[in-house]
């Protein structure tokens, strides 16, 4: 049992709403509960998730979260605090292909919908539940929002289970990689967007004042304490939002699987004894000698974006040993560096994302900043001084609207731990 007033703000906000929201056949018996599951950040290492890569991200004091009780009768009854849109789905006949997910539901119902299927598909023992559902993880900001919700709708689907499965602890049915790639598969059912694990394997191993540095190809994770009293992670929201699925996410990873194709040919075609090379599967098993001699033989585009990727792995694994060392000035550089990258290589940032790195470069005390998540919007992550936050919001505030005529959104993250939930006292 847990006291309300120690939860995350949206559990408080959804248990709040939840007698209002389902008022009917409405009984208070102590069975009221709450699950919740963090946003990310992702300190360095973009886009090289789905190419079995490096990642070095974040959980965030951010949450989306579910309040509400089980039922008895099959019948999953959700309530969007933002949308404010109900959606419900019976658990007996879950759907089982794209199509069918889709038909007649909202966006961010697919992603509920999604999960339940999958762990339904993984044999997990489902009861139904009426939830209201609220979060703070900015909705299409670069902060896995998506991710959250996929999260944070296993742990209520384990939660309102009565225990039949457990997800995250010790000796849990499903471990949190395993969560995390089942949340992964919903995601790419609910939105046919190919992303890769790094945002949902982040919501699910959050940890107070730790990143997870994680391998996303063998899983293997460890965690590296994030722990600058003098610096803080700022997070600046364009106010531009992007729709994934539509802003060519797909198309790169295709670029990206023709790139590796083309340099594990010429890599053979050159060196045909080299039994390494013909296990190479993916930009991740390319290193940056061998991208130095045989990426001039790709096409200038797939060159663009295999150089990035090659790049961005090798900086993920420069800034781990700095961050062991506590070297933040250095690790600033590498930001500066991954924003660059994505712009001109990569292609995948947009006018008021780069505005805001600009405007940070003019800023004494800003270490570091790159674009946040997938790009075409979305937030910058930011790493700062602490002295020299308010310099950094008052030229924020002041040449963001000038140069772009929209207004900004700039916000302070903490390191913070992963999933969560409890029945209230």
């Amino acid at each position: 049992m847990r006291d309300a007033a120690t939860l995350p703000q949206p559990a408080q906000d959804a248990l709040e709403k939840f007698p209002i929201v389902f008022h009917d056949e409405m009984t208070y018996s102590g069975e009221i509960g709450v699950a919740w599951a963090p946003g990310r950040v992702n300190l360095i290492g973009e886009h090289t998730d789905y190419n079995d890569g490096y990642v070095l991200p974040i959980a965030i004091d951010r949450v989306t979260a579910f309040a509400g009780r089980r039922r008895d009768d099959g019948i999953v009854r959700v309530w969007s605090r933002h949308f404010e849109q109900y959606a419900q789905f019976p658990l007996a006949g879950l759907p089982e292909t794209f199509e069918q997910l889709h038909a007649g539901m909202s966006s961010w119902a697919r992603y509920v919908l999604g999960v339940a299927t999958e762990l339904a598909k993984a044999g997990m023992p489902l009861s139904g539940f009426d939830a209201v559902v609220d979060g703070n993880v900015p909705l299409g900001g670069g902060m896995s929002s998506s991710a959250a919700l996929e999260v944070a709708t296993a742990q209520a689907c384990a939660h309102f289970s009565g225990g039949r499965f457990t997800i995250g602890a010790e000796h849990a049915t499903l471990r949190p990689l395993e969560v995390a790639a089942l949340c992964q598969n919903a995601e790419h059912r609910a939105s046919g967007l190919r992303s890769g694990i790094l945002d949902q394997a982040a919501s699910c191993l959050g940890r107070p004042e730790y990143a997870v540095f994680l391998d996303c190809r063998s899983l293997d994770y460890r965690y590296l304490p994030f722990r600058a009293p003098d610096l803080s992670l700022v997070v600046i929201d364009t106010s531009v939002r992007r729709e994934l699925a539509a802003s060519a996410y797909n198309e790169r990873r295709q670029q990206c699987e023709e790139a590796t194709r083309l340099l594990r040919d010429s890599i053979l075609q050159h060196q045909p004894e080299n039994v390494s090379a013909q296990h190479i599967a993916a930009l991740r098993d390319i290193t940056p000698e061998q991208f130095e001699r045989y990426g001039p033989e790709l096409p200038a585009l797939l060159r663009r974006r295999a150089g990035y990727i090659v790049a961005e792995d090798a900086r993920v694994i420069q800034t781990v040993k700095l961050l062991e060392a506590n070297e933040f000035v250095a690790i600033g550089k590498l930001l500066w560096q991954s924003h660059a990258g994505l712009r001109d290589d990569y292609e995948v940032s947009c006018l008021e994302l780069d505005t805001l790195v600009e405007i940070a470069r003019q800023v004494e005390g800003v270490l570091g900043a790159r674009m946040l998540g997938g790009g075409f919007g979305g937030c910058t992550i930011n790493l700062v001084q602490n002295d020299a936050l308010e310099a950094l919001r008052q030229v924020v505030e002041q040449q963001y609207p000038e140069r772009t005529g929209r207004t900004a959104i700039i916000d302070i993250c903490r390191a913070a731990g992963g999933p969560g939930s409890a029945w209230l006292s």
